[in-house]
C-alpha cells in the first residue's frame, strides 16, 4: 500500500466541533491533519467568531479562520433551537470526540453538554477548552490569550528590564492549550480502546501557560522573587541574549554550557575571560552580567551580525541571526527544507498558505486533505452522512435550523473586503 493510500493514525474517528477562534479550532485541525473526520458545528448567521475577525480577508474569507480550520467540514446549525439541538445529539450518537471552549457551563445550558451526550453515548470522549478552566473564580470571566497572559505572570516577565511587560508576540497560551487538547484527546481515545469507556477531559489557556514557564517555577518558589524583565536575556544562564553587531542587525548567543563559553571566548581571542574571577563560572558570569555584556557589546560591535553568525556557528557556540517573520516564513532555507509552510487552493480565496503540522510521522504521513471549508459548505453532505432523509434537510432549512454554504448567502453578493 502506497504512502497516499495508508490509512492515517485518526482515520475513522469522528469530532464534532463546536469550538471557536483559536484554542479549541488549532487543537482540532491538529487531529483533522492524522486523519479524523472534524465536522465544524457552526452558528448559522456568521460562524466561527473567527470568521469575522481583524482586517485580513481574501474575497470575504478571513485570513485567520483560514490559518487554522484545515481538514474540517463546516455545518450550520442553530444549537439555541430544540430542532438543532435534536439534529446535533442525533449525530452524537456517534460520533467519537465532541470539543467545545465556551465558557465553563455554556453548553450544559445549550442541552449539549458532557452529561446530555453521556446519556445516548456512554462511550464519548467530551473535550473543553477554556481560559481559566471549568471551576474557580475567575471560570466566567471574559478572556482571551493575552488576558491569560496577563494573570499567568507572563507579561510581567517579558519585556526589557526598563521596560513595561510586553505582551507575547505569538498566542502561546492558545497553541499550548490547542496541544494539550489534543494530547488529551488522543490519549482518552486510547484508553476507550483498550477499556471501552469515555470520558470528560478539560485544559485551559491557563495551565498551558503556566506549564510553558517550566523552569522559571522552581526558580520563582526557590528565591521568593518573581523573574526580572531581561529583554531577550536569561536569569539564570549568561551570556545568553541578543547582541547587535556593526551594521545594526542582531543574532542571539547562547552559551549555556562551559564549553560554549570556552568556545566563545576562542572566537573573541579573550581566553583571559576564562579565567577573570568576575566570570570563571555561570554563576559569577550571572552575577556580573553588567559587565561582561559591555565587554561583549564592545567587541561585537567591531563586525557585521552575519561575520558572527558565521564565525561562531563554525566554532560550535549557539547562535542565529534575529530575522523577522517574513523573512522566516519565506526565504529560510531551513524552514524552506522542513517543508513548515503549505501550499495549497482554497475554492473562494483562491491560492493560500497554512503552517505545516509540526508532527513527522514517517509510516502515516499528515495530509492536507481539505482547504478551510466555507461556512456551512458541507450542511447537506454531513446530515446526509448521519441517516437525515433529504425530505429532513429540506425542512431543518426552510426553517432555518440548518443552512447550507454561505457562497449561496446574499451577504457573499456584496463587494468583497
Amino acid at each position: 500500500m502506497s504512502e497516499q493510500t495508508k490509512p492515517m493514525p485518526l482515520s475513522g474517528y469522528t469530532i464534532l466541533d463546536l469550538s471557536v477562534m483559536t484554542a479549541g479550532p488549532v487543537g482540532t485541525m491538529l487531529l483533522g491533519d492524522l486523519g479524523a473526520d472534524v465536522i465544524k458545528v457552526e452558528e448559522p448567521a456568521h460562524g466561527d467568531l473567527a470568521r469575522d475577525l481583524g482586517n485580513q480577508f481574501v474575497n470575504g474569507e478571513s485570513v485567520q479562520f483560514m490559518s487554522q480550520n484545515r481538514n474540517k467540514r463546516s455545518l450550520r446549525l442553530d444549537l439555541k433551537s430544540p430542532a438543532g439541538k435534536a439534529v446535533f445529539l442525533r449525530m452524537a450518537k456517534t460520533a467519537d470526540v465532541i470539543v467545545e471552549n465556551f465558557r465553563p457551563g455554556t453548553v450544559d445550558r445549550l442541552g449539549v453538554g458532557y452529561e446530555a451526550v453521556r446519556a445516548i453515548n456512554p462511550q464519548i470522549i467530551y473535550a473543553s477548552a477554556s481560559a481559566f478552566g471549568q471551576s474557580g473564580p475567575l471560570a466566567a470571566w471574559p478572556a482571551n490569550d493575552p488576558i491569560v497572559q496577563a494573570v499567568a505572570g507572563l507579561m510581567d516577565m517579558t519585556g526589557e528590564a526598563d521596560g513595561l511587560p510586553v505582551r507575547l508576540g505569538a498566542p502561546l497560551p492558545d497553541f499550548g492549550a490547542a496541544a494539550m487538547m489534543a494530547l488529551g484527546i488522543t490519549t482518552a481515545l486510547l484508553h476507550r480502546e483498550r477499556t471501552g469507556m469515555g470520558q470528560r477531559m478539560d485544559t485551559s489557556l491557563l495551565a498551558a501557560a503556566l506549564f510553558s514557564t517550566i523552569p522559571r517555577d522552581g526558580e520563582t518558589i526557590r528565591s521568593g522573587k518573581a523573574p526580572s524583565r531581561l529583554g531577550s536575556g536569561h536569569p539564570t544562564m549568561v551570556p545568553y541574549r541578543n547582541y547587535e553587531g556593526a551594521d545594526g542587525k542582531y543574532f542571539f548567543a547562547a552559551c549555556f554550557t562551559e564549553k560554549f563559553w570556552t568556545n566563545l571566548c576562542r572566537v573573541l581571542d579573550r581566553m583571559d575571560l576564562m579565567v577573570d574571577e568576575r566570570f570563571i563560572n555561570n554563576t559569577q558570569r550571572t552575577a556580573n552580567r553588567h559587565l561582561l555584556d559591555a565587554i561583549l557589546e564592545d567587541a561585537f560591535v567591531k563586525q557585521p551580525a552575519a561575520y558572527w553568525v558565521k564565525t561562531m556557528s563554525e566554532a560550535d557556540v549557539p547562535c542565529a541571526a534575529v530575522q523577522d517573520y517574513h523573512t522566516a516564513l519565506t526565504t529560510d532555507p531551513q524552514i524552506k527544507h522542513t517543508g513548515a509552510v503549505l501550499q495549497f487552493d482554497h475554492p473562494v480565496a483562491g491560492p493560500m498558505t497554512n503552517i505545516a503540522n509540526p508532527l513527522t510521522l514517517h509510516g502515516t504521513p499528515v495530509q492536507v486533505r481539505r482547504p478551510p471549508p466555507v461556512l456551512g459548505e458541507h450542511s447537506e453532505e454531513v446530515l446526509l452522512e448521519y441517516g437525515f432523509a433529504a425530505s429532513e434537510i429540506d425542512e431543518l432549512m426552510r426553517e432555518g435550523i440548518v443552512k447550507g454554504s454561505r457562497l449561496n448567502d446574499a451577504v457573499l453578493a456584496q463587494p468583497a473586503r
